[in-house]
């Protein structure tokens, strides 16, 4: 199976993609669509408050590894992964860490779209989902890896992995255990 993988551009995301990469049947993009003037609009609009944001940072530049290699080729829009497919014509389309909110042209493709969430969906789906399971004292999650729909983390779980949020840990403990088990599933995903 031809899997096209987009990676966010993190150093999570950095992790998997050297076993990725090396993998013969995966095409791997880099999603470089988050920009700052994004990220100030969550903030305005209180998707993420400023000091979840703030702990996100600080993990990014604790966290040991780094970010995927810049030879990568990337995506910024829905136009960039609709010409990817079209050039690589995979026979699924696999997202994890990747910002892009994947537009209806892209789900209309008739490639199979899935992205990998590292926590509970739908009950803890979109950005800061670690946070809000600590907070809520959901400490029992899954990674899970869903059919991408219109709707942010909604669509069927069709894999799982399980893992235990421990509020002993710390933020970036806990957050570092979530997307361990992310990793994990999406090298399972494709056969890795």
């Amino acid at each position: 199976m031809r899997n096209l993988i987009i990676l966010g551009n993190d150093k999570i995301a950095g992790v998997v993609s050297e076993q990725i990469c090396r993998s013969g049947n995966c095409v791997v993009y880099i999603d470089r669509s988050t920009e700052f003037y994004r990220v100030l609009k969550l903030l305005k609009r209180r998707v993420i408050s400023p000091i979840l944001l703030a702990k996100m940072a600080v993990c990014e530049v604790l966290r040991k590894g780094r970010r995927p290699d810049v030879v990568l080729p990337s995506i910024k829009s829905n136009d960039d992964l609709l010409q990817a497919i079209s050039v690589h014509k995979p026979d699924r389309l696999i997202l994890f860490r990747a910002g892009l909110i994947i537009n209806k042209s892209v789900i209309a493709s008739g490639v199979p779209v899935f992205n990998i969430h590292a926590a509970m969906v739908p009950d803890y789906g979109g950005i800061g989902s670690i946070d809000k399971a600590i907070k809520d004292k959901a400490y029992d999650q899954y990674a899970s890896l869903h059919i991408v729909t219109t709707r942010i983390d909604e669509g069927a779980v069709v894999d799982r992995i399980s893992y235990r949020l421990n509020p002993e840990f710390s933020y970036c403990q806990n957050e570092a255990v979530a997307y361990r088990a992310g990793q994990q599933l999406l090298l399972r995903a494709i056969g890795v």
